[in-house]
């Protein structure tokens, strides 16, 4: 079972984000990437979600603000719950089943503010938190600059693992996968990123 999304521009400086949907049971796994720079070299961020909350007031269609149960979902290495903060990312669920990510502009209380959804988000939706690039749930892919960039066997999974020297384990089943490339400077594009759901095990599933 597969999953390839589309073509994605932005302007310079402006991030470039995709997210894999979650499947129930599965873990999402970063197959391929297809990525043409700009004359600045980029980096491409896999992120496993660090922590899942859900929404508590219902959000219209062009609504820029999340109210979520928690706002520190996700821990850090030291077992300390880290509450979410502007420049992290996030992704939830529509009240259509679809999923959208988004970056965090500001923070106030449990309340997130976000770029406006383009669907509605109902009460109880799954809000999955992710944090910033480079962080501890990151895998970085550098992007040389004026040039094609083709990963095609990455096999990338979601979830913060032990195999990635990480104290607390996150499973990544049932969980989505974002990836985010920084597109620094000069613009580019990202051609696609493909993506499969893989069965747990003990080294993915805490």
């Amino acid at each position: 079972m597969f999953y390839v999304s589309g073509r994605q521009t932005a302007t310079a400086n402006t991030e470039i984000a995709t997210v894999c949907p979650p499947v129930a049971d599965r873990i999402p796994v970063l197959r391929g990437l297809s990525y043409t720079a700009g004359s600045t070299a980029h980096n491409a961020y896999v992120m496993g979600a660090r922590g899942l909350t859900t929404l508590v007031s219902f959000t219209d269609a062009a609504g820029t603000t999340l109210e979520l149960a928690k706002i520190d979902p996700g821990q850090t290495t030291a077992g300390e719950f880290e509450a979410l903060a502007a420049g992290d990312w996030v992704c939830y669920e529509t009240r259509y089943g679809d999923i959208e990510v988004r970056e965090i502009a500001s923070v106030s209380g449990s309340t997130i503010t976000v770029a406006a959804v383009d669907r509605q988000v109902d009460v109880g939706a799954r809000v999955w938190a992710f944090y910033n690039d480079g962080d501890l749930n990151s895998v970085q892919l550098p992007l040389a600059a004026s040039t094609q960039v083709d990963f095609d066997n990455l096999m990338i999974p979601g979830g913060v693992n032990r195999q990635q020297g990480k104290e607390h384990v996150v499973t990544g089943v049932g969980m989505p996968l974002l990836v985010v490339v920084d597109n620094a400077t000069n613009a580019g594009v990202l051609n696609y990123a493909s993506f499969e759901w893989m069965e747990s095990s003990h080294e993915y599933y805490s």
